[in-house]
């Protein structure tokens, strides 16, 4: 499994856990807002379940750029690379 399949399984158990909405329904296009009805609060409890998971820490301003899965997805793999690096 790639890094960028570990972090979507990731995020969507995150999304699943918050939503109830079945992993195999969030795609990488998934917009948090509009696709999977979750609140500013949802989303940043997403994006903290992902910080922890992933032993990241994502300033706020670079958050509230995140809207889809994919999104998310390359957030993580930038911190990591930063973090490995």
């Amino acid at each position: 499994m790639s890094d960028a399949d570990r972090i979507r399984a990731t995020i969507r158990e995150s999304v699943n856990r918050i939503t109830g909405i079945a992993p195999e329904q969030i795609n990488d296009s998934s917009n948090y807002r509009e696709d999977l009805g979750l609140d500013s609060l949802s989303a940043l409890e997403v994006m903290v379940d992902i910080e922890y998971a992933f032993k990241i820490k994502v300033p706020e301003e670079r958050l509230q750029a995140v809207q889809t899965v994919q999104d998310t997805i390359n957030v993580v793999q930038e911190y990591l690379g930063a973090v490995q690096a």
